[in-house]
């Protein structure tokens, strides 16, 4: 599945749509429940604040590079899982949306949102504090377990202290509330929500790695193939560039593999640390025009930005294996070069 990066009048549009529907659609709720004009006054304000500062968190993230993968280039899938959240507040469920919050944004903002949400639906549903508190940490579970999901997206072991920690939790909010007596009847409903929770759980890291993580990794494969336009074009113009970002990229990768980094992020800093300076000068562009135009994922822009612009400083560790791989292989080529290489090779 292909996304395109919304362009800024796009994500401002998404953010009014977002605040227009919740906010009134929230109101209207309380209107329906037969809340008194002071409290649907009170909850305006509230759902305001709390619905804005969920956005802000989204845009400052943005603007620092916080959010998970590319989702700063996609706020529709933000804004689509707030609103079903919103749609949703009555319904058991919430600790899914947390899920899908903070995989679709990052921690932070998704918390947030979730926090509304939550307030939003024990305040229609006169819930306790405990009741509160059990969903709301449950869903920040569900956040902190999942926030970042590896390159072989493995899920096994999340999944499973996930689910076993919220049918504790279930499990203990029955028995107290029914003080320890309990019939057939009285855990359907429980049963039936961790099993729904659970499938839903399934069908948001599913869609999750379909548009998210399978696309990123489609991207890496295709730039990081040598036949690909950017990369081969210098095996004929410039050799000695061509040959650098080939063994600098097998390095890097090996250094990036041995340490437990980002394999592709490192293999990619490794063929385009040089490349992508020169088709600056070439074409007069910068750094993120040139990096745009090839559809680099963020993380391959922020390390050539660190390896590149001396006064950003290297924070990534694939930007320092990268960093250190050039030199070994720039330190070869040069003795090679200068005829005093062969009997260092033949050492290696």
């Amino acid at each position: 599945m292909k996304k395109k990066e919304e362009a800024a009048w796009q994500k401002v549009l998404l953010a009014f749509a977002m605040l227009i529907i919740s906010i009134p659609a929230v109101d209207i709720s309380a209107y329906l429940y037969e809340k008194s004009f002071r409290d649907i006054f009170m909850l305006l304000i509230i759902v305001t604040a709390c619905f804005g500062m969920t956005l802000f968190s989204f845009f400052r993230s943005n603007v620092f590079q916080a959010l998970h993968y590319d989702n700063g280039g996609h706020l529709f899938c933000f804004v689509l899982t707030f609103l079903m959240g919103t749609a949703a507040c009555l319904l058991p469920i919430l600790p899914v949306f947390a899920l899908a919050l903070t995989l679709f944004s990052n921690t932070v903002t998704g918390l947030i949102a979730y926090a509304g949400l939550m307030c939003v639906c024990a305040y229609f549903a006169s819930a306790d504090i405990l009741t509160f508190l059990l969903y709301f940490l449950t869903g920040t579970l569900f956040a902190v377990l999942f926030e970042r999901l590896d390159d072989d997206y493995k899920t096994g072991v999340p999944m499973s202290v996930a689910v076993i920690v919220y049918v504790i939790e279930i499990a203990a909010k029955v028995i107290f509330q029914k003080h320890g007596t309990l019939t057939t009847d009285e855990l359907v409903i429980p049963i039936m929500n961790v099993f729904v929770t659970f499938i839903l759980m399934l069908v948001v890291l599913r869609f999750y790695c379909a548009v998210v993580i399978d696309q990123e990794k489609g991207r890496y494969l295709r730039i990081n193939d040598q036949e690909y336009v950017l990369l081969a074009k210098y095996k004929e113009e410039d050799k000695q560039t061509y040959y650098n970002a080939i063994h600098t990229a097998y390095f890097a990768e090996k250094t990036a593999r041995q340490l437990h980094m980002d394999v592709d992020v490192a293999k990619n800093g490794g063929y385009y640390h040089r490349i992508i300076v020169l088709e600056c000068k070439k074409h007069n562009k910068s750094l993120e025009e040139i990096c745009q135009e090839n559809k680099f994922p963020p993380e391959a822009v922020r390390l050539l930005q660190e390896y590149n612009y001396k006064s950003q400083p290297m924070k990534m560790r694939e930007t320092v294996a990268v960093y250190l791989a050039d030199c070994v292989v720039s330190s070869i080529m040069y003795l090679i070069e200068k005829g005093g290489g062969a009997q260092f090779v033949q050492g290696l």
